[in-house]
């Protein structure tokens, strides 16, 4: 596994990919998120990951577009045609990994036409990324501040996830996030079925929540740093992934409050703070040696 910057999940927006690369690299992340813009051209990327490779650095995750699972069916069909143009240029510079988010409910259909309606989205955009190589993976969103304001419920933990995509093809992976794995009270069962499918997780997302925080209160974007209430273990998941080989990319999310005192700060000293928070988990791990 990899240490990666995603300048989007640490307030870092403000920056240029450039500026961000590197203050990824002088602060010791051995890979980067690929730019949203994808690149703007073949040639572009394939000289982007020419550089990438010279820094010693790899590539985290491609996303969507768009909101693939919420967009209107003329939104996601242009989407489709832009995510494929944008797939071909990260697999120039070396990309592999792509993945979008479940939202866990719907207020116009119930769960079974929810599920058939999902399939079908995912049938297309699975097609766009075998054409292109590309190891693809879905996250589910767990907490249920979110899932309990829609009409009829849907997928909200791993399991729910893996079915949607084994309707599909069982290479569609999946992304852990502490966050959603902890409130969507799958517990052990996801933890040991993610563990026992890693070859299918393209993304470990490390959090916490607050202490004294129920799961039914948790706000979305409010997370704490890894470790930093203690409340999730992500020790004890980071150290479970490699002892099973996993060998993909480490993101921190800790979004609001930090992510705003990352924003106001310098930004090698918010690429430090974070990359030593993340030296830590993976030295009390044993993933350092």
């Amino acid at each position: 596994m990899y240490k990666n910057l995603n300048p989007r999940t640490m307030g870092m927006t403000a920056y240029s990919f450039e500026e961000v690369l590197g203050a990824a690299y002088r602060n010791g992340f051995e890979g980067i998120e690929v730019p949203a813009h994808a690149f703007g051209s073949v040639e572009n990327a394939r000289e982007q990951g020419r550089k990438l490779a010279d820094m010693g650095m790899r590539w985290g995750l491609m996303m969507a577009p768009c909101d693939m699972f919420k967009v209107s069916d003329e939104e996601f069909s242009a989407a489709i045609e832009q995510w494929a143009r944008w797939l071909e240029r990260a697999r120039a510079a070396g990309c592999d990994k792509a993945y979008n988010h479940l939202w866990p409910g719907s207020d116009n259909r119930d769960y079974a036409e929810n599920f058939d309606w999902y399939h079908e989205r995912l049938k297309k955009i699975w097609h766009i990324m075998k054409e292109n190589g590309f190891q693809y993976g879905l996250e589910y969103q767990g907490l249920p501040t979110i899932n309990h304001e829609f009409r009829f419920p849907f997928l909200c933990n791993l399991a729910g996830a893996m079915a949607l995509a084994d309707s599909v093809d069982h290479q569609i992976g999946f992304v852990f996030d502490c966050i959603h794995w902890h409130t969507s009270g799958g517990g052990n069962n996801d933890l040991y079925l993610a563990l026992n499918n890693i070859d299918r997780i393209v993304n470990l997302h490390l959090d916490d929540v607050y202490t004294g925080e129920s799961k039914s209160d948790f706000i979305f974007r409010e997370r704490a740093m890894p470790n930093e209430s203690g409340v999730i273990d992500s020790t004890a998941i980071v150290r479970a992934f490699h002892r099973k080989g996993y060998d993909g990319p480490v993101i921190v999310e800790p979004m609001s409050p930090t992510t705003d005192r990352y924003a106001r700060m310098d930004l090698d000293a918010a690429a430090k703070e974070a990359s030593l928070c993340l030296d830590t988990i993976f030295r009390e791990a044993g993933v350092f040696i």
